[in-house]
């Protein structure tokens, strides 16, 4: 339900891109799940271990930060971040729910600019439709080779 306040992004995303019919809702992930499976299986090729930390840029609702929490081990950390304060609650409270808050970390910023992260801090780079939306791509990039280790991957 839409709540006061909710950034617009946020709410189509969550309530109004079905128009509230549980069918169409079924039918668009039974869509975009192959999608984010297709995702999930390069970032296995990634050779992601336990212990690594992954970031979703652009996480949204946590299509693939969810699905990539078993790819880096009970040890291992997803970091949600999005540009939507509400999208990144959405997620917390959807993996306190799941009983997983723990193993995740939630950041509130732009690919242009994650200076909520610290440099050298996370193994795995990955986004998905989101580039597209980025005026300044270099400065993009820039920032994920910057929060990325040594032999980090994107």
């Amino acid at each position: 339900m839409a709540g006061p306040g909710r950034d617009r992004w946020a709410e189509w995303l969550l309530e109004r891109r079905f128009g509230g019919d549980q069918e169409h809702r079924a039918f668009f992930l039974q869509g975009v799940i192959p999608w984010r499976d297709r995702v999930l299986k390069m970032l296995k090729n990634a050779a992601i271990e336990n212990e690594e930390t992954l970031l979703d840029i652009g996480a949204e609702d946590g299509l693939v930060a969810f699905g990539a929490l078993e790819l880096v081990g009970e040890d291992g950390r997803v970091v949600f971040s999005d540009i939507s304060r509400d999208l990144r609650e959405h997620s917390r409270n959807l993996a306190e729910r799941s009983d997983v808050l723990e193993r995740y970390d939630f950041s509130l910023a732009p690919a242009d600019d994650l200076s909520a992260l610290q440099d050298a801090s996370v193994d795995v780079v990955t986004t998905r439709s989101v580039l597209i939306y980025v005026d300044d791509k270099q400065r993009a990039f820039e920032e994920f080779f910057r929060v990325l280790k040594p032999g980090g991957r994107l």
